[in-house]
């Protein structure tokens, strides 16, 4: 089974299934290469359940079609209209107050009540039906009287929706796929970059950025990484283009423990060098 291997300071060896399906072993510096073969094949069965878990995942959400910019500004003004006054609806009914409504396009969360009252709610919202939109704007609501999740907050909720454990559910599972679709708006285009720098002393930096050109005039002004500021300035030598955080912070860590000369021979590549 192929697997990526970070060593690092923790205690433990864990293994991580990344977004893209790879097998990704977080280790100990100590443990040796053998020992996490042995780790690694004891849980075989463990780790090809979830590698198919995320591939199945991957297959369902291909389809989805990212929300474009026009259709993100029509959600935004529906629900800026639409919010005010359900809001003030319900909190006559509820017998509380509230302050500042915002509404935001978000791809992690669906509203929120701050200590103050003030209400934030995700346009996607106006793509479920009025019933579930109603819930989030209850349960935000009925923060003005539990900051919490007790069992007196839930209270508060079922004493307005009585079926509200129903509408939690449709918007774990169809507000899912919203959520998804908004994460690919936001993503979109956006790549993502490991990077390599050669300091003034002839050392090299490792790093990862959405923006090379700023990133590399940060480090030369001074405002990069602790260690750049100590040998400007830098020349970029190296990058490569990934489509996500999550590989791009991958990437960073095994390119950071290879030897001096692992990451001259990286750099003289020409496939993917600058």
């Amino acid at each position: 089974m192929d697997y990526d291997i970070i060593h690092s300071k923790r205690k433990t060896v864990a293994i991580e299934i990344m977004r893209d399906g790879k097998v990704l072993v977080r280790a100990p510096k100590r443990v040796s290469a053998e020992e996490i073969d042995a780790f690694v094949k004891e849980k075989e069965a463990w780790i090809l359940k979830h590698v198919s878990l995320v591939q199945a995942e991957n297959e369902s959400t291909a389809e989805i079609e990212p929300l474009t910019d026009e259709e993100i500004k029509a959600l935004k003004e529906s629900a800026k209209y639409y919010f005010p006054q359900k809001v003030e609806e319900y909190a006559k009914q509820m017998g509380v107050t509230y302050g500042k409504i915002t509404v935001r396009f978000q791809h992690s969360l669906w509203g929120s009540c701050s200590s103050k009252g003030n209400l934030n709610f995700n346009c996607l919202l106006m793509r479920l039906p009025t019933e579930i939109r109603d819930y989030v704007i209850v349960h935000e609501l009925s923060h003005r009287k539990h900051m919490d999740h007790s069992e007196a907050f839930w209270k508060t909720v079922e004493s307005i929706l009585p079926d509200y454990e129903e509408r939690r559910a449709v918007l774990r599972t169809d507000g899912g796929f919203l959520m998804l679709a908004a994460k690919e708006a936001k993503d979109g285009n956006r790549k993502f970059y490991t990077y390599m720098l050669r300091c003034a002393d002839g050392s090299l930096y490792t790093g990862y950025t959405t923006d090379l050109e700023k990133r590399v005039e940060a480090h030369n002004s001074g405002k990069g990484a602790k260690y750049t500021r100590m040998r400007r300035p830098v020349e970029l030598v190296y990058f490569e283009t990934h489509t996500s955080k999550q590989e791009a912070m991958r990437r960073e860590a095994l390119i950071k423990q290879m030897t001096k000369r692992e990451k001259e021979k990286l750099c003289s590549s020409t496939s993917r060098n600058i």
